[in-house]
């Protein structure tokens, strides 16, 4: 990686504050096409990739439309497109989860990166992409984490219940969940790519405090671990929701950029993130996005520049954005980013 963003990471003082926006399925919107359309056509998702870098100018980009569903789907689970003019975002099939609590996590089906499903095109849009974009933004592909895997083979309510009455079993399929997130993520290492890792199943919304520590910070770890190994020098972790009570523990993965979502605390993040050198994103609300004049998306923007005291590893981003929005809405965020010379502090 290079360029402003990389720098951020290093806490090297930006030029100014890198820009990240969360475009998943508003990429489809960029070249007319529906997300449906494009998450499964690897020519589609490379230009709706590049139309997206032209639109926004990004400092860092992730290839994907329906980021969690790429690995389960390979893993044999149901995942619902849609047809015609629908530009919903494709969904788990309700009832095709792969397996029922107390099976023997074994007996899923390890997919393979270069065959199964889904995962061979993204490996090679993620790739075209960044060989396009090589000199310009840095470009990575998404990873499910371990936990929000697990969730998605067995459904996220039985995996939650699982943690109290069956936990071991639990454990077990969250260490299979380990195993293909990091098979496919050195995947994307062999291609000389980086990833994003995308947890937020295990937001505290979601599940406890307590049970991240238990049930999700080391297999996070090992995940993270296991990707610098492959030789990724930096691996994002992006857990979505109030994550202020687990800020440490998201640091405590090894993530060198985390993600610090509209209802958590920039406050809270800088002092977590300046003791241990580690750099975050504050996103801007979805529905701020959504519903907000520009004018009032640029101050709440500008608010939230104010309480990063000039953290040289503070990046400003957004919510997932929704299919349609209008693009000069995402850019009155960057042009808080833009307005901010070198960090001085």
């Amino acid at each position: 990686m290079s360029g402003r963003f990389r720098q951020a990471l290093g806490l090297q003082r930006p030029d100014r504050i890198p820009f990240v926006p969360a475009v998943y399925e508003h990429k489809a919107w960029f070249i007319g096409k529906t997300p449906s359309e494009v998450c499964r056509d690897g020519s589609l998702l490379v230009e709706a990739t590049l139309a997206e870098y032209e639109a926004l100018q990004p400092d860092a980009m992730v290839v994907g439309i329906d980021v969690y569903n790429v690995e389960a789907e390979a893993a044999g689970c149901g995942v619902t497109y849609f047809a015609g003019p629908d530009t919903s975002v494709p969904s788990a099939t309700p009832g095709g989860e792969t397996i029922a609590e107390g099976a023997p996590a074994g007996s899923v089906a390890i997919p393979d990166p270069r065959t199964s499903g889904r995962m061979p095109l993204m490996l090679d849009a993620t790739a075209r992409v960044a060989e396009k974009l090589k000199h310009r933004v840095p470009v990575m592909g998404a990873v499910t984490g371990p936990f929000s895997l697990a969730a998605a083979l067995c459904g996220p309510a039985t995996l939650f219940m699982a943690m109290v009455s069956n936990p071991g079993w639990a454990r077990d399929l969250i260490g299979i969940a380990l195993r293909i997130a990091l098979d496919y993520g050195r995947a994307f290492a062999e291609r000389g790519l980086g990833v994003t890792v995308f947890d937020s199943q295990a937001s505290p919304g979601l599940i406890s405090p307590a049970r991240y520590k238990e049930f999700v910070q080391e297999p996070t770890r090992d995940l993270i671990a296991g990707l610098k190994s492959a030789g990724m020098a930096d691996v994002p972790l992006v857990i979505g929701g109030n994550t202020d009570a687990i800020v440490d523990g998201c640091i405590g993965t090894g993530g060198n950029y985390i993600l610090c979502d509209g209802p958590a605390s920039t406050r809270t993040f800088v002092a977590a993130c300046r003791a241990a050198r580690c750099a975050f994103r504050k996103n801007i609300p979805s529905a701020v996005i959504a519903s907000a004049t520009v004018e009032e998306i640029r101050h709440q923007a500008a608010s939230e520049v104010a309480l990063a005291e000039g953290y040289p590893g503070f990046i400003l981003g957004t919510g997932v954005i929704v299919y349609g929005t209008a693009t000069e809405k995402i850019l009155a965020v960057k042009g808080e980013a833009e307005l901010k010379g070198p960090v001085v502090r």
